[in-house]
């Protein structure tokens, strides 16, 4: 696997009749603003946008301490809906998006987390959910 260049946003839109479209923008090109997405001269309204990502790594050696987990669950257009889980450092709540940094893959000879940049627009999230880490106690020598 290489390691991902990150500038390009893949932008999946909500068409008509319950599909999804899936568009690349560049980065230079991107931009989330009040009112929804700008891609290069187009504006795309918050209601139609069901998530962006973009693709980012992140060194190991920061990445192996342990952390609270967040389960998010987001409507993805499906029946369901879709379940995320990941790290509590890598969930932010933004002021139109919930930020998602989502694992991938591990690049041993790099160093690095392959990891995809998830947002998603606040009218496709259904809920979401800190779960503390249980700590670990000592036990007492006497």
């Amino acid at each position: 696997m290489s390691i991902p260049s990150g500038n390009v946003y893949k932008v999946h839109l909500a068409d008509p009749g319950g599909r999804t479209n899936v568009i690349e923008v560049p980065t230079e090109e991107f931009e989330a603003t009040e009112r929804g997405l700008a891609l290069g001269r187009t504006i795309v309204p918050w209601h139609r946008v069901v998530r962006y990502t973009r693709e980012v790594t992140h060194p190991v050696d920061d990445a192996l301490r342990s952390h609270a987990e967040m389960r998010v669950w987001v409507d993805d257009g499906s029946a369901e809906g879709e379940t995320i889980h990941l790290r509590g450092d890598r969930f932010e709540a933004g002021p139109w998006t919930l930020d998602l940094l989502v694992e991938r893959a591990l690049i041993v000879e790099a160093g690095v987390f392959h990891l995809t940049k998830v947002h998603v627009p606040w009218s496709r999230v259904l809920e979401y959910e800190r779960m503390p880490i249980p700590a670990e106690v000592p036990s007492r020598p006497d």
